[in-house]
């Protein structure tokens, strides 16, 4: 309720005064680009490499465990003991490949946020210049609903801070 208050007391703020709003697609824009088109081209290159690596390992894998099913009646307990750590130490490695090809910080994730890099500063000038060129003051992307662009003069952040540091002194 209260957040709903914050939204239509912003909007009627917009409506007393002169503010010019401009929203965009970004997702849009960056599907648009062909910037955007051979990044994904290059991910999916290294995509497939990866894919052929977890192949190799995944094979060995399974001829590891084919030969330990095929061979432990013959096996001494040592031996099968020793077959058990390889399939594990392997299964551990196939596990790491992919964590660390796929994981929050992982190889991919790593590469694409590098490639995309130029393409997001590209796209960020344009929305910088175009919005000073028409004259908005704020500029909202549709797509994830965060403001992309601001007018210096009306961010409050400074008198939010403050109006903080206010009050932690007066509740003291």
């Amino acid at each position: 309720m209260k957040q709903y208050k914050i939204i239509v007391f912003i909007l009627f703020s917009f409506l007393l005064s002169e503010v010019k709003i401009g929203h965009l697609n970004s997702a849009l824009i960056i599907n648009q680009l062909d910037e955007t088109r051979q990044v994904y081209i290059q991910l999916e290159k290294e995509q497939k490499k990866a894919e052929v690596e977890y192949q190799n390992l995944e094979s060995e894998l399974d001829s590891l465990f084919t030969n330990y099913e095929q061979q432990k009646m013959l096996m001494s307990q040592d031996r099968k003991q020793q077959y058990e750590n390889l399939i594990r130490n392997k299964q551990a490695e196939v596990q790491e490949f992919l964590y660390r090809l796929q994981g929050p910080e992982g190889d991919l994730v790593k590469l694409q946020n590098q490639l995309m890099a130029p393409v997001y500063k590209k796209i960020d000038e344009a929305i910088q210049k175009v919005a000073k060129k028409e004259g908005y003051d704020y500029v909202f992307d549709s797509s994830s609903g965060s403001i992309l662009y601001g007018l210096e003069a009306h961010d409050i952040t400074q008198r939010i801070v403050k109006e903080l540091e206010n009050s932690d002194s007066i509740n003291e």
